[in-house]
């Protein structure tokens, strides 16, 4: 999804609505990566009060905009990149989804600010075990303590998990701090770390720019009949 060039900001509910439908169509033999699991289908969008009440129960005075459009207007989750957007206050658990919640261990704490403006890693040395471990005991002990400081949830303070591309990798929205209404990559399964998801020319993303460059990408690879991962 990166370095595919995005539209506007702005959230347009009939346009994304109109190319979701074109795509639909396009993609006829469900085909394109991630579309087995939500089949271009959208859950019913949300009232207003469960949107605010949501916002009250995490201490956000307001989500981004375009995402709160979004679950307002168009759908709680549903179709979207990869294998589709959550429900809000949903994420990846299993082979389903589940509620979340504040310090479990993976979400942080959504009134703090996002604790990142550049990318984040671990340096290599400290994610590269050693070559050997003296027993079983030995190596338990260095991954719980690697996975307490990589899997810190105050690495994802001020975000919300929006959707899973498989393998524990996912897609966080910033919804406190400078980073607000950025979506950022969490590769950490893969020892990738935390980055920005980003257009042309390295511009950020915003929920609505990532949704729309998934449908944009997702039309010319239907139409190419090109259907890579």
């Amino acid at each position: 999804m990166d370095g595919v060039k995005a539209s506007g900001s702005a959230l347009d509910v009939d346009r994304i609505m109109a190319k979701l439908t074109r795509l639909r169509d396009l993609d006829a033999r469900r085909s394109l990566f991630g579309v087995a699991a939500h089949g271009y289908a959208l859950r019913p969008p949300v009232e207003e009060k469960a949107v605010t009440g949501f916002e009250a129960e995490h201490g956000l005075s307001r989500l981004p905009e375009d995402y709160r459009e979004y679950l307002t207007k168009i759908g709680n989750g549903g179709a979207g990149p990869f294998y589709g957007v959550f429900s809000l206050g949903e994420m990846d658990d299993g082979w389903g989804h589940a509620p979340w919640t504040e310090g479990d261990g993976i979400v942080g704490v959504l009134r703090r600010p996002f604790p990142h403006s550049t990318a984040w890693n671990l340096p290599a040395e400290r994610l590269a075990p050693p070559e050997s471990f003296e027993s079983d005991e030995a190596e338990n002990l260095w991954n719980a303590e690697l996975d307490a400081v990589y899997w810190d949830p105050s690495l994802v303070d001020g975000a919300i998990p929006i959707c899973h591309h498989g393998c524990a990798l996912r897609t966080w929205l910033v919804v406190t701090g400078v980073e607000r209404g950025n979506v950022w990559y969490d590769g950490r399964a893969e020892n990738q770390g935390l980055r920005p998801h980003e257009g042309a020319g390295g511009s950020r993303l915003t929920f609505a720019q990532w949704y729309e460059a998934w449908l944009d990408r997702g039309m010319t690879e239907a139409t190419a009949g090109d259907h890579r991962d």
